[in-house]
């Protein structure tokens, strides 16, 4: 049978890896901690400012419809952000560009605090803040998911080790971090969260700086040749035209495309509270529910066995976005606390499934720029879902009639989502 050059050239090197592992005494499990730590910091954080910006615009402008629709705005410079940030990862590393744009994220958003203090915050400056650090968010969006890959390269268990632990601890920052930002919003000073979020971004960063290098087998750094610097500086262009040249990998990239809901949580949470229920400050419980159902979703997942295509999870997943499309229906807080929980455990599991299969059907001289490409395509789904929920609520249908509204997109979601899990390319059997 004819196969293109490209197609052997990766095979061959896909075979001569393999027997290098085979042969190879049982490696070490590469240290975490620096990495995690910085996780956590900044889901904690990040978790906050999610819940926290869209009632603060919503408060400035007066509107919630406004605040949704600045929210989908600023996914938009996000997804800029993270087009623009698979060059500089592949050029420099993941390690270094996660550790230089968290610690400018803090910079940004101290803006916020300063301004308020200073009793000149308006509406402009508060959308200039959270416009840069969306853009400068982009840059971590590329790099901290391109940092599992370069770590353990295409070592399966390596793989689902890094991504379930990096899972698990993401989402138990954001249990603390809407817990923590309710408890503030109940004090009288309400500076205190828009002052805690830039310290924490600040301290993420120092502890991504020990996240470890990339090694060679016998502890050799790598190091970049002529030719790897041709391939590692492609960036997210040559990433999409990879994306869309290997039909598995483009299959697997919409999967995660269509399970990007999880950023809907700081809108329906807000909103909920606010339109529904009149408590926003019981934000906080349900922006708590979504972060522990991912982390129970997490220790399921890494608790399993992966042998097959993923379907199965990504089955398990539709079903969770159709409880959350009826789910608010009896406008009750522990409900929808039980709901968002079940939508995050099903939710978690799938996009877990298919981020394995993206890494490893991922070349290594490709890791930023396919990343980025990927996180870019998730990102754009995310700001036309933020476009829509914003205009559900300026359709002057009330809070009801626009999370109707909402529930029927998400409906619909589940549905492609059911339907996609029956093409889920078969990894395994993929590289053999």
């Amino acid at each position: 049978m004819f196969l293109p050059s490209g197609i052997i050239e990766n095979k061959k090197t896909f075979l001569m890896s393999s027997t290098q592992l085979a042969s190879s005494p049982s490696r070490p499990q590469i240290p975490l901690g620096g990495f995690l730590s910085g996780v956590a910091l900044t889901q904690c954080v990040d978790s906050a400012l999610h819940l926290a910006q869209p009632l603060l615009m919503a408060k400035i402008s007066g509107s919630l419809g406004g605040a949704a629709f600045f929210s989908a705005f600023d996914t938009g410079v996000h997804m800029l952000g993270t087009f623009l940030g698979g060059w500089p990862t592949e050029k420099f590393g993941a390690r270094r560009v996660l550790f230089v744009a968290t610690f400018l994220r803090g910079v940004a958003l101290a803006g916020i605090p300063i301004a308020m203090s200073g009793g000149f915050l308006t509406l402009i400056f508060a959308m200039s803040c959270y416009t840069l650090e969306a853009l400068i968010r982009g840059f971590v969006d590329a790099s901290v998911h391109t940092v599992p890959l370069e770590l353990a390269r295409h070592q399966a268990d390596e793989l689902d080790r890094i991504n379930s632990r990096y899972e698990f601890t993401f989402d138990v920052g954001g249990v603390v971090g809407p817990l923590v930002l309710g408890s503030l919003m109940l004090s009288s000073n309400k500076i205190i969260p828009h002052i805690i979020i830039p310290i924490g971004f600040i301290l993420s960063a120092v502890a991504y700086f020990f996240i470890p290098e990339r090694h060679k087998e016998g502890g050799e750094k790598l190091k970049m040749t002529p030719h790897s610097k041709h391939h590692f500086s492609g960036g997210s262009w040559t990433g999409i035209k990879y994306v869309f040249s290997k039909y598995p990998l483009l299959i697997t990239c919409l999967g995660l495309m269509s399970f990007n809901l999880y950023p809907l949580r700081k809108l329906l949470s807000a909103f909920f509270a606010k339109g529904i229920l009149h408590q926003s400050a019981s934000v906080g419980y349900i922006g708590a529910s979504f972060a522990l159902g991912g982390v129970v979703g997490a220790l399921i997942y890494a608790a399993t066995k992966h042998r097959d295509s993923g379907y199965k999870w990504v089955a398990f997943g539709a079903l969770g976005t159709f409880i959350l499309a009826v789910g608010w229906l009896p406008a009750n807080l522990w409900i929808m606390v039980a709901v968002v929980f079940a939508f995050a455990v099903t939710n978690v599991c799938a996009r877990l499934a298919l981020t394995r299969k993206r890494q490893e059907l991922t070349p290594l001289e490709h890791a930023g720029g396919v990343t980025s490409a990927s996180q870019f395509g998730v990102n754009a789904v995310s700001v036309v879902i933020k476009a829509l929920v914003g205009a559900a609520f300026t359709l002057g249908q009330g809070a009801y009639g626009a999370f109707i509204l909402v529930g029927g997109i998400l409906a619909t979601m589940s549905v492609g989502q059911l339907v996609l899990a029956k093409y889920m390319p078969n990894t395994n059997h993929h590289q053999k």
